[in-house]
């Protein structure tokens, strides 16, 4: 039983130093873009793979960063500093549009699509797709 509880102990220790060590080696654009847009908050972990690299911050805010640094989402969602995503990183049309149709709602998740379309997912549940030019293509609960 102890041995059992030291192997648990160091499969422990060795993951959130690895994560540790993953987070020190985070490329200068990412670290940059987490200082500017969250700077309460430090990367906790970086996850990437043949499609994108996900970032996780110690207040479980997640960002995805395309494999050219560039962001693609943000997620406040479980955040527990962020708790919605900064407004600087929303385009205004849409922060017009949720401010005139959806008064008290805040944006919990912020996705720039591929070709240019937006997706977003409010505080009351409800998500909201724009296309390149911010006209709303569905409102979905």
């Amino acid at each position: 039983m102890k041995r059992l509880g030291f192997i648990m102990a160091f499969v422990a220790i060795m993951c959130f130093g690895m994560s540790s060590a993953m987070a020190q080696n985070t490329n200068p654009a990412i670290t940059n873009f987490v200082q500017q847009y969250f700077p309460q908050a430090t990367v906790q972990m970086v996850m990437p793979d043949e499609d994108d690299i996900d970032v996780i911050l110690n207040d479980y805010t997640k960002i995805e960063f395309r494999l050219n640094h560039e962001w693609k989402k943000v997620d406040c969602e479980h955040a527990t500093t962020y708790t919605t995503v900064p407004a600087e990183l929303v385009p205004e049309q849409i922060t017009a549009y949720v401010n005139s149709n959806f008064q008290g709602a805040t944006i919990k998740k912020l996705e720039k699509k591929h070709m240019g379309g937006w997706e977003i997912e409010l505080s009351n549940g409800l998500e909201v797709k724009f296309n390149s030019s911010f006209r709303v293509l569905e409102v979905d609960d």
